[in-house]
C-alpha cells in the first residue's frame, strides 16, 4: 500500500485530483451564483454538477497513464526513468493549487461578509419594520407556501405553478389551528434564491412548503417538500407522475399529505371546530381551470387593464365549465373592482356592477355555500352598494372559511373604518401585517394611518419599501405624504406622475395630479388628465355651471353610486345652491347608520348641516353638527392629527359663529399641509371673508402655492420624472427658464 502511495506521489495523481477538486468548487459556487441571476433552468447546473462529477475519475485516470514531459505528453510507461520531469510538473501544480485555494478563500470571504450582509439588508428593507406588526412571535403552527417553480420549457405557463401553490396555499389556511403566510409576502420571495430560514423570519412561520411544476403535453411532475425552517430538516417531500386531468387530485393528495406530516410533528387537531376537511373544488376541464388561473393571477395584480382582461378569462372560464365555482366568484370580484370610483380600478357604474357582479356571487354560493372568495366578493359588493353592515357580516364568514384571506380582512377593515370603529380597524391592520407582512394593501393604508398620526418619517420609510414590491403603490403614498401631510405639492406631483406611468387609469393617483395642477394654477395640465376628473378643473375656474352639468349627467347614470351622489351635491353647494344639494345630502343617510357622518365624509356632513340650517331646520342642523364632532373627538384620540381633522375643527367654529377658533384652526391646517384655496371659498366662512386675519391666512398659502408654482414648473419643464408617459403642453413652458440649484 505505501508503495502504492509513493507511487500516485511520484506520478502527481494526488496533486492532480486536489487542484480538480478545489477548482471544481469553485467552478460550482460561480456557476450557481451566475445561473440563478440569470434564472437559468435547474437542470443547466445539474449538468455542470454531473460533468464535474463524472470528469473526476478522468483527471485521476488521466494523472496516472500520462507524463507531461518537455516534449509534450506522453504515455508513463514510455518515459525514462532518470528524465522525468515530475518533480518539476509537481512543484508548478503546488503553485496552481495554491493559487485555486485563494481564489476559493477570496470568493468564500466576499460570499461570506460582502454577498451575504447585502442579501441581508434586502431581506430587511423588503420586510416591514417590527412595529408595523404586533405579533413578532413565531408561533410553532405556522407555514408559508412559495411559489412552485415552474421546470417547463414554456415560461407562459408560469401562471399554473403560482396556481398550484395559491391552490394549497388556499387549501391549507382552511385548517384550524394553522396559521399560513398569505399569497402576497410568500409570493414576493418568487424568484429569490433566499435562505429558507431568513424567509421564514420574515414571514414569521416555522414551517416553509416549495416545489417545482414540470408540465409538457398532458403529463405533469409535480415536487413539493415540507421544511422546518429553523434547521431545515426536511419533515415530508414527495413527487407525483400525472396526467394533467388528475390536477385536482395531486393538489389534494399533496394537501393530504402535508396535512398528515403536520398532524404528527405539531400535535396538529384536525378535528377542531367546524371546518369540514379542506378539498380543491374541480374545473371540468383543464382548459377551464386554466382560463380561471389566468384571471385570478390577473386580479392580483389589480388596475383598470389587468381587471378588464381578468374578466375575459375568467367569463371563457365559465363558457367551457359553467359550473366552477370559484370561477363565478373571482368574475364577481373583478367585476365589483371595475367600479368607477377613487377607491377602485374602473369606469362601471354601480348599477352595472351591481347587474353584472350579484348573479356570479349567487351561483357561486349555490354550488359551493363554504366558498370563501364568494363570501368575501359579497362583503365587497355590499359596501359599494352603502351597506356596510352587511360588508362586515360577510367578510367576517369569509375570513372563517380562510383565515388568511387578505381582500376580504382589508373589505373588513373598509367597511368597519364607515361604521366608525376606529378601533377595530387598528386591529385589523395589524392582524393583515401579521399574517401577510409584504402586503401592498395593507401596507398601503398603513403609511396612510402613519401620514394622519404625523410620523411623517415612517410613512416615506413605508413608501420606500412598497416601491420595491409595486410602484404604483409606492409613487402613490409618498404622493398622498407629501400633497396631504406636508404640503409639499411639486414633490407630490414628482411621485404622481410617476404613479401616473405605473397605472394610467387609476383614479386615485389620477386625483392626486388634478388637484395638484389646480392649486398652482395650471388648469390646462389637470384638464388632460382624466375626462371623469373634469369637474374639478371646472370648479377651480370658476366654471360651475359646467360643473354642475357634467356632475348631474353622471349622477343620471349612476343614481345610487355615494361618490357620484356627494359629489353632485358639494358642486352644487358650492354654487351657493343650497335648496339642491340638501336632497341629495339627505339621500346618503340612507347608506350608513343613524348618528354616522354621510358617506364617511365629515366635511360633507357639515355642509349638509348648513344645507338645512339655511332650509330653516335648525334642529336636523345640529344633529349633523353633533355626528360631525363626536366622530371627530373619536378620531383625536386614537392619535390621529392631520390638516383635514384641523380643517373640521375650522369649519365647526365658523358654524358655530367663533372666528377665533376658527382661525387657529385654519392657522394650523395650513402648518400641516393644507394648500387647497377653494377652502377658504367654503360658504361656512362666509361671514369670516372680510376679516384681516382670514385674508392674511389666505395671503399665507397663495404664498405657499406661488413658491410651489415654480418648483412644479422646474419639475415639468425640465426634471420631468416621467417623460415617456407625461410631456407638458409646449404654453405650460413658454418663458420659463431653468434654475440651477448648487
Amino acid at each position: 500500500m505505501s508503495s502504492l502511495f509513493r507511487e500516485l506521489k511520484r506520478r502527481n495523481v494526488i496533486r492532480v485530483a486536489l487542484v480538480y477538486i478545489v477548482a471544481a468548487w469553485l467552478l460550482l459556487q460561480v456557476a450557481d451564483v451566475v445561473l440563478n441571476n440569470i434564472e437559468a433552468p435547474n437542470w443547466v447546473f445539474q449538468t455542470i454538477l454531473l460533468l464535474v462529477v463524472l470528469g473526476f475519475p478522468f483527471a485521476v485516470i488521466f494523472a496516472w497513464a500520462f507524463e507531461l514531459t518537455p516534449e509534450g505528453l506522453k504515455k508513463e510507461k514510455d518515459v525514462d526513468r532518470s528524465e522525468s520531469i515530475t518533480h518539476d510538473t509537481g512543484r508548478k501544480l503546488d503553485f496552481i493549487i495554491i493559487a485555486v485555494l485563494v481564489l476559493a478563500l477570496v470568493y468564500f470571504t466576499y460570499d461570506k461578509y460582502v454577498i451575504d450582509p447585502a442579501q441581508e439588508e434586502a431581506l430587511a428593507t423588503a420586510s416591514p419594520q417590527a412595529e408595523e406588526s404586533s405579533e413578532t412571535d413565531t408561533p410553532e403552527m405556522s407555514i408559508a407556501v412559495l411559489p412552485f417553480v415552474n421546470m417547463s420549457s414554456d415560461p407562459e405557463q408560469e401562471f399554473f405553478s403560482d396556481g398550484i401553490s395559491e391552490e394549497l396555499l388556499n387549501m391549507l389556511a382552511q385548517f384550524p389551528g394553522l396559521r399560513v403566510a398569505a399569497r402576497t409576502s410568500s409570493f414576493q420571495f418568487k424568484g429569490m434564491n433566499q435562505d429558507i430560514a431568513k424567509i421564514a423570519d420574515t414571514l414569521h412561520v416555522a414551517h416553509i412548503l416549495e416545489g417545482s411544476v414540470r408540465k409538457s403535453g398532458t403529463k405533469l411532475r409535480i415536487t413539493a417538500q415540507l421544511i422546518k425552517a429553523d434547521d431545515g430538516f426536511h419533515l415530508w417531500s414527495h413527487s407525483y407522475d400525472r396526467e394533467l386531468d388528475d390536477i385536482f387530485a395531486v393538489q389534494n393528495e399533496i394537501a393530504t399529505a402535508i396535512s398528515e406530516a403536520l398532524k404528527v410533528k405539531l400535535a396538529l387537531d384536525m378535528a377542531s371546530g367546524t371546518a369540514q376537511r379542506p378539498a380543491v373544488i374541480p374545473a371540468a376541464n383543464t382548459q377551464a381551470y386554466e382560463a380561471y388561473l389566468r384571471g385570478r393571477r390577473l386580479i392580483h395584480r389589480r388596475g383598470r387593464e389587468s381587471l378588464e382582461d381578468a374578466v375575459r378569462h375568467l367569463e371563457r372560464a365559465l363558457r367551457l365549465d359553467e359550473r366552477f365555482a370559484p370561477a363565478h366568484a373571482h368574475l364577481g370580484i373583478a367585476t365589483s373592482l371595475l367600479l368607477e370610483s377613487p377607491q377602485s380600478y374602473g369606469t362601471l357604474s354601480l348599477e352595472e356592477v351591481q347587474r353584472r357582479a350579484t348573479p356570479h356571487f349567487e351561483r357561486a354560493l349555490e354550488l359551493e355555500p363554504n366558498l370563501a372568495e364568494a363570501h368575501g366578493g359579497l362583503a365587497l359588493l355590499t359596501m359599494n352598494n352603502g351597506d356596510p353592515e352587511s360588508a362586515i357580516a360577510y367578510a367576517r364568514r369569509a375570513l372563517e372559511l380562510n383565515p388568511s384571506y387578505i381582500d376580504a380582512m382589508n373589505w373588513l377593515y373598509l367597511a368597519l373604518g364607515s361604521l366608525g370603529e376606529y378601533q377595530e380597524q387598528e386591529a385589523i391592520i395589524e392582524r393583515i401585517l401579521s399574517i401577510d407582512p409584504l402586503s401592498i394593501i395593507g401596507r398601503l393604508n398603513y403609511a396612510t394611518r402613519l401620514s394622519s398620526r404625523r410620523e411623517i418619517e415612517r410613512s416615506h420609510e413605508l413608501s420606500d419599501r412598497l416601491l420595491e414590491q409595486n410602484l404604483w403603490a409606492g409613487y402613490t403614498t409618498h404622493a398622498d405624504t407629501a400633497i396631504y401631510h406636508e404640503g409639499k405639492v411639486a414633490e407630490g406631483l414628482s411621485w404622481s406622475l410617476q404613479a401616473y406611468a405605473a397605472d394610467p387609469g387609476d383614479m386615485l393617483s389620477n386625483t392626486y395630479l388634478v388637484q395638484s395642477f389646480n392649486w398652482v394654477g395650471e388648469h390646462d395640465e389637470a384638464r388632460r388628465v382624466s375626462d371623469s376628473l373634469a369637474y374639478m378643473v371646472d370648479i377651480a375656474e370658476g366654471r360651475i355651471d359646467d360643473a354642475i352639468k357634467s356632475t348631474q349627467r353622471k349622477l343620471a347614470l349612476d343614481p345610487n353610486n355615494q361618490e357620484v351622489i356627494v359629489t353632485a351635491a358639494d358642486v352644487l353647494y358650492f354654487a351657493d345652491r343650497f335648496d339642491d344639494a340638501r336632497p341629495l345630502y339627505e339621500r346618503l343617510l340612507d347608506f350608513l347608520p343613524e348618528g354616522r357622518p354621510i358617506n364617511n365624509a365629515l366635511d360633507a356632513t357639515i355642509r349638509m348641516a348648513l344645507s338645512r340650517r339655511k332650509a330653516g331646520d335648525e334642529l336636523g342642523a345640529q344633529a349633523a353638527f353633533e355626528t360631525v364632532k363626536n366622530d371627530l373627538e373619536k378620531r383625536y384620540s386614537l392619535g390621529f392629527d392631520n390638516q383635514f381633522l384641523r380643517r373640521i375643527d375650522a369649519m365647526l367654529a365658523a358654524y358655530n359663529n367663533d372666528p377665533d377658533t376658527a382661525l387657529a384652526a385654519l392657522n394650523s391646517a395650513l402648518q400641516l399641509g393644507l394648500r387647497n384655496p377653494l377652502f377658504f371659498d367654503e360658504p361656512v366662512f362666509e361671514d369670516m371673508q372680510d376679516d384681516s386675519h382670514f385674508i392674511a391666512l389666505r395671503e399665507e398659502l397663495a404664498g405657499f402655492l406661488a413658491a410651489e408654482h415654480k418648483k412644479v414648473l422646474q419639475l415639468i419643464c425640465f426634471n420631468n420624472p416621467a417623460p415617456g408617459a407625461w410631456q407638458p403642453l409646449p404654453k405650460t413652458c413658454e418663458g420659463v427658464e431653468e434654475q440651477l440649484v448648487l
